[in-house]
């Protein structure tokens, strides 16, 4: 456990949502391009049909004409959208790996202190030992 455990979790959690978030909105750009591609074939295979018969499809043409400005439209939008939320996601992600970084640090400063506490008690064992010998030593020659 460190302190940048929660903010960690955290940046995960804005992590894993910027990816959900880009997911959907590729998703959009995809749908709109087939629905794109659907208008575009429609179009012409209508005034294909539209030129053999003796009728005006000039209403049909404008608003054939506004359907597919909607779509590009749409589609400009969502790419925008997915520029930002990629943008945001690296920073995201950046802000992550910072913290990261930070708890891993606190870790090994942890792990650190705790091997240099244990170092001195071994010394201050061993110390003690050798002086409590070396008493004994001079009890004896005395």
């Amino acid at each position: 456990m460190t302190p940048f455990d929660t903010a960690l979790r955290v940046q995960r959690r804005e992590v894993d949502t910027m990816k959900v978030s880009i997911s959907v909105e590729v998703e959009r750009i995809t749908t709109l391009e087939t629905q794109a591609r659907t208008h575009d074939a429609r179009m012409l295979q209508e005034r294909a049909l539209a030129t053999s018969l003796p009728i005006a499809s000039d209403a049909w043409t404008a608003r054939m004409k506004a359907e597919r400005a909607r779509l590009d439209e749409a589609a400009y939008l969502a790419q925008a959208r997915l520029g930002r939320l990629r943008a945001q996601a690296v920073e995201a992600y950046g802000t992550m790996r910072a913290i990261e970084g930070a708890a891993e640090r606190y870790q090994d400063e942890a792990e650190r202190t705790i091997a240099l506490g244990e170092q001195s008690a071994s010394d201050d064992i061993a110390a003690a030992r050798f002086l409590r010998a070396r008493a004994i030593v001079k009890k004896r020659s005395a």
